[in-house]
């Protein structure tokens, strides 16, 4: 590395340890005990009792081996999960198995925010290489600024790792240079790493064989030699993904990979229990919120398509639009579902395009042509101006996270609860609490819960429940006109339906409503009302 390259590096990292400390603040938020996770952050509930499984000891080696392999969530590959439990490692070794906090903590800063940085650290590195000052810092922090960033940095979940893979595999690309050499293979393996944390590294299936068509087409390659690279690309790829997710070698667990996978696509391009809109307009809200209005977003196609008709880019960007595109389309006209962190793994790598306005006209050369100027200015006045909706959107998500305790209405909800009607009922038996993921009951001796994404008559008679708590958002939801005929399910829908109808007018079949407000209904069960409730 050269003097300056060096300098840049160490100003980068200084700038990524400042960012990684400013995190932890909200990221200390949350979680005091395990049911409070759902509230915020339903996917770091369903997550967090695999990660924890995957370190509690077993009798022998053999046993505590295929716990760590074999997890069963497979809807994120093995990566992710073997990272977060290694993460939770020392802290539990050290404080045991009960701070909550603290594991969720670790586990947002080190398998979230830490792979983020390496990524766009990488990114900067790919498109500057550290020769210059300004545009390297430029496009790093104002990659850190982007409002999706900072909303996915603040929680713990899969998608900063993938797109690290992501980066790495354009990363060696971009390196190999159509040399086809170790730097190549090293492409094969992240993207085999990409596809076996998230599937994502399939959607390279254009950038790659182009990849092989450019070497053709600068009589690098023959037709035959770019068939046994390809070859070699893929089955190093699959490899990879074997090797990362050493649970596919048993057969039953393979199966039931692919059945999880199959039911994820499924509700992705339908809904998870009524149909969503999909399409650009559906995703409008999103994409204008979290990753930058819309001349912005023009902008930076812009400039990746000038970074093609740049000589010395052009394979860089190239990769980056073929990569992209294809991801793009998908999401945009196949998911139904809205996750907003989605987008990360397609714009951020455009976005990091915007560097090469800069080697243009007028920002290269002086020029006096006043349509060139206009051009300038109109560039800086949008990267500004979305520099700025970006740092204020930053500031809300960011304050919203970290006082989010102090605003969550079910938590206010279960205090009412605790002061006023739980203590009422005075029984030695253990009862089974049924709750909604999004309403607040503790552990605690009294009870046992039992925690429920969707509330229907058939798991209540399974679990036949003392007391049930709802949240009443998913009534608005599932009783709204027109819920019937959008059901992804009908046949199922329709005991949800019912039971949320019967709910909202306190006609829940064998149970009472003792307490509702805006944020949630309690019930008890028929025998515990007569017993403690009644008048």
């Amino acid at each position: 590395m050269t003097k300056t390259q060096k300098q840049v590096f160490f100003a980068l990292i200084s700038i990524g340890a400042l960012y990684f400390i400013l995190f932890i603040f909200p990221n200390a938020t949350g979680a005091k005990d395990r049911m409070m996770i759902s509230l915020f952050e339903p996917d770091e509930f369903a997550q967090y009792p695999i990660a924890i499984k995957m370190i509690r000891p077993e009798a022998t080696l053999k046993a505590h081996l295929i716990n760590f392999i074999v997890y069963g969530h497979y809807y994120y590959g093995w990566p992710f999960y073997a990272l977060s439990a290694l993460t939770l490692l020392p802290i539990v070794f050290t404080q045991g198995y009960d701070h909550v906090q603290l594991n969720l903590l670790a586990l947002r800063q080190m398998v979230g925010v830490l792979p983020m940085l390496a990524a766009l650290l990488l990114l900067v590195y790919t498109q500057t290489k550290f020769k210059s000052h300004l545009k390297s810092l430029g496009l790093f922090i104002f990659l850190l600024s982007v409002s999706a960033v900072v909303e996915n940095n603040l929680w713990w979940h899969v998608d900063s790792l993938a797109f690290l893979f992501v980066v790495l595999t354009l990363y060696f690309l971009d390196r190999d240079n159509l040399h086809f050499g170790r730097d190549f293979y090293f492409a094969a393996a992240a993207t085999g790493l990409a596809v076996g944390t998230k599937v994502i590294g399939l959607f390279f299936c254009l950038a790659i064989p182009t990849y092989l068509l450019m070497g053709m087409a600068s009589k690098r390659l023959t037709v035959w030699k770019a068939a046994q690279l390809g070859a070699t690309f893929t089955l190093l790829m699959a490899a990879t993904i074997v090797i990362v997710n050493p649970f596919m070698l048993l057969k039953s667990q393979f199966n039931d990979m692919l059945e999880i996978l199959a039911r994820q696509s499924h509700f992705q391009t339908k809904g998870w229990v009524l149909y969503y809109a999909s399409g650009p307009a559906a995703w409008a809200p999103i994409l204008k919120k979290l990753y930058g209005q819309i001349p912005f977003i023009l902008l930076a196609l812009v400039s990746l398509g000038l970074g093609i008709w740049k000589r010395e880019s052009r394979l860089r960007h190239i990769l980056i639009a073929l990569w992209s595109i294809p991801f793009g389309l998908y999401v945009l006209f196949a998911v139904a579902i809205k996750p907003t962190h989605f987008f990360l793994p397609i714009l951020l790598p455009i976005y990091s395009s915007l560097i090469v306005l800069f080697d243009f006209a007028p920002f290269k050369k002086t020029y006096k042509s006043p349509l060139l100027w206009l051009w300038g200015g109109a560039v800086v006045a949008i990267l500004i101006y979305q520099f700025g909706v970006y740092l204020q959107q930053d500031f809300n998500l960011y304050h919203e996270t970290l006082t989010r305790e102090e605003h969550e209405g079910s938590l206010a909800f279960y205090a009412v609860l605790e002061k006023e009607y739980l203590p009422k009922i005075k029984t030695d038996r253990e009862l089974v609490a049924f709750r909604d993921v999004r309403m607040y009951l503790p552990d605690d001796s009294r009870w046992v819960v039992k925690s429920y994404w969707n509330s229907k008559y058939s798991a209540i008679e399974s679990i036949r429940p003392d007391l049930i708590i709802i949240w009443s958002q998913r009534i608005l939801d599932y009783t709204q006109a027109g819920a019937q005929e959008n059901a992804v399910d009908p046949a199922t829908f329709q005991d949800t339906y019912q039971f949320f109808v019967d709910a909202n007018h306190d006609q829940l079949r064998g149970y009472r409503l003792v307490y509702r407000d805006a944020e949630g209904l309690f019930f008890v069960s028929d025998p515990l009302y007569a017993e403690f409730f009644a008048p």
